[in-house]
């Protein structure tokens, strides 16, 4: 799972990748970093707390930023945006904060402005592929329909200037993956806040969004855990805010987490809402998900009200499930497994 944060110049797109994944900004006009911000869950804790094992792996989730050099802002948003395409869902960052030289912070306004971008920047890689095909056709090569079909409406909606995650139809086909139509993925609007004060109107979009005090989060991204929760108390937040957004984005992505339990690690793993048990196990290995034999399951909940698999075992809590069995969140999960 990959994240690809976007937005104009000055928006603090450095600052919301150092806050997600506490790494340092990008250093050159060019570069490309890649993160990752964390989802701390408190149920992955306690199995650890119970186990005590070698690793703690929480999931996780890849922040990608990219910040090329351009003539103007419009030019850079466009060049960074061909460089996260690959992404599956995009971060926008929005200015909430005053900045010397720029008009008062517009969240919606600027949001409506990136839309647009992403709604140019899909017609053109359309436009130019139904071109080629036009082209192959008059050769004599037919090409594929249903890839023909799906351009057309694509095109169509893009024309309404609608993004096409709105079509299901499009955005969901496998026929146009390859294509990283980014106004087809789902998005997740932020509005960077300063330290004080804030206070900006919502962007009013029809997609969700956040707030983020990223020059804050910056600075608590670089500490310890026990240091962290003082800084934090002391701003009034609950949680840091890389929790926030990769939360947010699990339930945009209608993402789920299982657990893997042992002494030798204590793992969360990410798969999608209605998974079955051998599409999870191929999420940890593929010799898992060809050999697989049944998935042994316990629910958290189950686990942590009996004290153990032991005694919820006894207690008839504990599943032997097969390969269609479908996986749910917080379910502990052993494969067994032959190749």
């Amino acid at each position: 799972m990959k994240a690809g944060l976007i937005g104009y110049p000055g928006s603090g797109r450095d600052t919301v990748f150092r806050a997600l994944t506490g790494l340092p900004t990008v250093l050159g006009p060019n570069e490309q970093r890649l993160g990752e911000a964390v989802l701390r869950d408190p149920r992955l804790d306690y199995l650890s707390g119970v186990f005590k094992p070698k690793k703690h792996t929480p999931a996780k989730v890849g922040i990608q930023l990219a910040r090329p050099q351009a003539q103007n802002p419009v030019e850079s948003l466009r060049l960074s945006l061909d460089r996260v395409r690959d992404a599956d869902v995009l971060l926008m960052v929005l200015r909430g904060f005053d900045s010397p030289g720029m008009d008062k912070p517009d969240p919606a306004k600027e949001a409506a402005s990136l839309e647009g971008e992403l709604i140019v920047g899909d017609y053109v890689i359309a436009e130019k592929r139904l071109e080629r095909i036009a082209e192959d056709r008059k050769r004599g090569k037919k090409g594929d329909p249903v890839e023909l079909e799906l351009l057309n409406l694509a095109k169509s909606v893009l024309e309404g200037n609608y993004p096409l995650r709105g079509e299901p139809k499009v955005a969901s086909s496998p026929a146009l993956r390859g294509f990283g139509f980014a106004s087809a993925k789902p998005l997740l609007l932020i509005v960077n806040e300063p330290e004080e004060g804030g206070g900006c109107k919502d962007p009013g979009a029809s997609v969700p969004s956040m707030r983020l005090k990223g020059s804050i989060e910056a600075e608590i991204a670089r500490l310890d855990p026990l240091e962290a929760k003082e800084f934090l108390g002391d701003y009034g937040l609950a949680e840091p805010g890389s929790d926030r957004v990769v939360a947010a984005i699990h339930g945009l992505m209608d993402l789920i987490s299982f657990f893997t339990v042992g002494e030798d690690e204590c793992r969360a793993w990410t798969i999608k809402k209605g998974e079955d048990a051998l599409s999870a196990a191929g999420r940890i290995h593929s010799d898992i998900k060809k050999g697989f034999i049944r998935a042994e399951v316990v629910a958290y909940d189950d686990f942590k009200a009996t004290g153990g698999f032991n005694e919820a075992k006894k207690q008839g809590l504990f599943r032997l499930e097969g390969k269609t069995y479908v996986v749910k969140d917080g379910d502990i999960v052993h494969f067994r497994f032959n190749v």
